[in-house]
């Protein structure tokens, strides 16, 4: 398993998870930034698939759910490689509109993008962001 380390960033102003360690504050700061951020991205990452749960239930096109297949496989590996666990299968839940849900996932996503701070794991975001943009576009043009 990785060791990941939460670092502030001067240019966004924000802390993100990291792959190497930042020695400039004080270790309880990083402590308590590092204990609020994690469950952070665990519950985002965690709504985000329960979102394409949804979306996948609602949708009819077949490039759509190869994508949001893919999407899916993406998203379970991200949580899996950060918090060696599998990802909890979402209740079955009242269903709105796919215009609706699209944006909620495409926001989540990149709240992932911005406190991740890794670049394999940051690809990986922007790919579930692309895929999910794709989608919602093409829905769109509908």
């Amino acid at each position: 398993m990785r060791k990941f380390f939460c670092n502030y960033n001067y240019l966004t102003e924000r802390y993100e998870l990291s792959n190497y360690r930042g020695g400039i504050f004080n270790n309880k700061i990083l402590v308590q930034a590092e204990n609020t951020l994690l469950p952070e991205i665990k519950n985002n990452i965690q709504s985000l698939y329960e979102l394409i749960v949804k979306i996948k239930e609602l949708t009819t096109d077949e490039a759509q759910m190869t994508r949001l297949d893919e999407t899916e496989l993406m998203i379970s590996n991200l949580y899996y490689n950060l918090f060696t666990s599998p990802l909890e299968l979402p209740e079955n839940s009242d269903n709105n509109e796919l215009k609706n849900l699209y944006p909620r996932a495409i926001a989540l996503t990149s709240e992932l993008e911005k406190a991740i701070n890794i670049p394999e794991y940051n690809r990986t975001t922007s790919l579930i962001k692309n895929n999910l943009q794709d989608n919602y576009n093409s829905l769109s043009l509908s």
